[in-house]
């Protein structure tokens, strides 16, 4: 069923239901209003009758007067044989003993106590109320009480007119309840419907669909969610062309790059094989041919290991290791590079600095980064900043280099992006693959890594590893 019958149907039982209800109520209580009326008048149209000490010739002026409206009146004996208009027993009380004795002891009985029986006259179905009656001396009564009867047709007229009116007013209720559940069905249907052509929409491949927000109840919260959805699928998109960018730059790069070794070692070779090349310098080109051999070497093993990090696919065997002696090491290896462009390393870490990592990955990762602020820097210091808190390690290498764009922050962990695209073989690196292994890694140590740099004004490199809390660490190694 499609959910504008569906909401159709539900307005509708629900207004029927709800309509039913409030007419059955509503006419219950009519009814007993109409027989509280009439108990009322019937009462006191009899109780003036017995405080005025009435005589038979009263009882029958009181008939004639009350005969338009079709009012008997009658009066019993205390045990509730018949003695007015008529002695014709067929037509006593037929009281229960119980009334009867109710009204002994001066109780009336209105209609809701009443029975039915039929006028002997007019031979009418009436409904009667009971009033007592004290002994009348004067007028020749006995103790008593007497009766006054309405037709119960009168009665039953006046509850059908009022029922009928309320039959009205349900049907009326009702139509007018449908036009409107049909109206809102429709209302809201509409705004399924917006999301449905704006889902075409994007399975069509058109991702700038936005759809109306505005409102402020569910389906507002959904549109708001599709928004959401379809800006988050714009962006993939974008992102997928980026990467697609970045795979063909990587094509080109790895081939530039694997290209220049390659054309280098052909043509020494070549030179070699056909005696082209001076016997005083054939040393000198084995020596060429193997360094771009290493070259070539390096660069493939790099891709290698990359993937491996990647795809966890490495074991990291972590041991608490000495801080100061780990960054101290660091700059004694790289000092010669550093010195190569007349930068200068400063270790700056507490004499109980502890970090908790795999030795051979936690080196890769720092030279990577000194590496990185070495080729960037000239004429500047190097700082490898160590400190601790209660749970992490966190250690910084900070430059005064040229720095990183802001919008290029962000792209630096990816695979082959290079900040600056014009240094494609350099003295300290090749393929531009570094700091994607370093993201990897420090991920790997369930770390994290930041960088906080100003265009022109160097910048900062931020690793935060756990600490190892437990007290039975392993020795500290040096």
């Amino acid at each position: 069923m499609k959910f504008l019958w569906q909401q159709i149907l539900g307005f509708l039982l629900v207004i029927i239901t709800a309509l039913a209800i409030s007419a059955y109520r509503i006419s219950d209580y009519m009814t007993t209003e109409i027989f509280k009326e009439r108990e009322a008048q019937l009462l006191q149209y009899g109780n003036n009758i017995v405080s005025n000490n009435f005589t038979r010739p009263d009882l029958v002026r009181a008939s004639q007067l009350l005969e338009s409206e079709n009012i008997v009146i009658q009066v019993y004996l205390d045990d509730g044989r018949i003695i007015y208009p008529t002695y014709d027993q067929r037509f006593s009380s037929n009281l229960s003993d119980t009334d009867l004795n109710r009204i002994a002891e001066g109780a009336s009985l209105g209609l809701q106590y009443a029975q039915r029986f039929v006028d002997p006259e007019t031979q009418l179905q009436m409904t009667t109320v009971y009033i007592p009656l004290q002994q009348n001396e004067v007028a020749g009564f006995p103790a008593g009480f007497i009766s006054l009867g309405a037709p119960l047709e009168s009665l039953e007229e006046q509850i059908a007119q009022s029922q009928n009116h309320i039959l009205i007013s349900f049907i009326i209720a009702t139509i007018v309840g449908i036009i409107m559940s049909v109206f809102y069905a429709i209302f809201q249907t509409r705004k399924i419907k917006k999301l449905q052509q704006a889902t075409r929409e994007i399975a069509s491949g058109n991702y700038e669909v936005i759809v109306d927000t505005r409102s402020a109840d569910e389906f507002g919260d959904l549109a708001r969610d599709f928004d959401v959805m379809s800006e988050s699928l714009r962006n993939s998109q974008e992102e997928i062309k980026r990467q697609e960018n970045l795979r063909r730059q990587f094509m080109m790069d790895a081939a530039h790059e694997m290209r220049t070794p390659l054309t280098t070692m052909s043509g020494l070779l070549e030179g070699l094989q056909y005696d082209m090349i001076p016997e005083a310098q054939r040393g000198r080109s084995l020596e060429l041919i193997s360094k771009e051999t290493k070259r070539l070497t390096r660069l493939v093993n790099e891709n290698l290991d990359y993937e491996k990090i990647r795809s966890r696919q490495i074991t990291l065997k972590k041991q608490v290791l000495n801080g100061v002696s780990l960054l101290t090491q660091i700059k004694e290896q790289l000092n010669v590079k550093a010195e190569q462009k007349n930068n200068q390393i400063i270790v700056q870490a507490h004499p109980d600095l502890e970090i908790w990592a795999d030795y051979d990955r936690i080196v890769q990762i720092l030279i990577n980064l000194v590496t990185n602020a070495i080729q960037f820097s000239q004429d500047s210091e190097i700082i490898l900043v160590g400190t601790m808190t209660e749970t992490q390690t966190i250690l910084k290498v900070i430059d005064e280099g040229i720095g990183i764009d802001t919008k290029q922050i962000e792209s630096i962990w990816e695979r082959f992006y290079k900040v600056d695209v014009s240094r494609k073989n350099t003295q300290f690196g090749e393929s531009g693959i570094g700091l994607a292994v370093v993201h990897s890694l420090v991920e790997a140590h369930e770390g994290t890594i930041e960088v906080e740099s100003e265009l022109g004004h160097g910048s900062t490199f931020i690793i935060k590893l756990p600490r190892k809390l437990t007290e039975d660490s392993d020795d500290m190694a040096t």
